[in-house]
């Protein structure tokens, strides 16, 4: 028997071989596309997430690419909607360079994250505050520069987080000067 041949070709023609593996590459089409929906149902991925899910599941790269395609084309796989719904969605209160890093990791453009970033409905501004407030929360007596390294590390830029710690440095020692008279 001749190498690569299924065991039901056996003494099949070469028309019967030839469509026997044409039946196999269009399961195995189908099998991805399906895998690519249940993935799909269970949460939103970007296309590199899809793309790269599928790869460990063992596909080829032609199948995976016509998945993907068939998905996107059924309007399942939307980078850009992705992208949108994860900035307004996002919970944590972080600066526009984390989430920028956060969605170019996650396989949106990263001209295409910055400008979802920029166009998000709460600002920089408002986010560096609501972060400074749980960090308050969490340790009241934080220092200037503990606070600061805190929210460095959130994605705030340094020209926000002073401002914003002498503005809130200023009040609340305003406040504790008050308590005391």
């Amino acid at each position: 028997m001749p190498i690569g041949v299924p065991n039901e070709a056996q003494g099949a023609t070469r028309t019967e071989v030839r469509e026997l593996r044409s039946n196999e590459v269009r399961d195995a089409k189908r099998h991805a596309r399906v895998t690519a929906l249940r993935m799909l149902a269970a949460r939103r991925l970007t296309e590199a997430q899809l793309f790269a899910k599928l790869e460990r599941k063992g596909f080829d790269d032609e199948t995976i690419a016509a998945a993907v395609a068939s998905c996107k084309r059924d309007g399942l796989l939307d980078d850009d909607l992705f992208a949108t719904l994860y900035v307004e969605t996002k919970r944590a209160a972080v600066g526009d360079a984390r989430l920028v890093a956060e969605l170019v990791k996650r396989g949106i453009d990263r001209d295409a994250a910055r400008e979802r970033v920029a166009s998000a409905d709460v600002a920089e501004s408002e986010r560096a505050g609501a972060a400074y407030d749980r960090i308050r929360r969490a340790k009241p007596d934080v220092s200037y520069q503990s606070a600061a390294r805190k929210l460095e590390r959130l994605g705030f830029p340094a020209s926000l987080i002073y401002r914003l710690l002498r503005e809130r440095a200023g009040a609340d020692l305003g406040d504790v000067l008050a308590g005391l008279q």
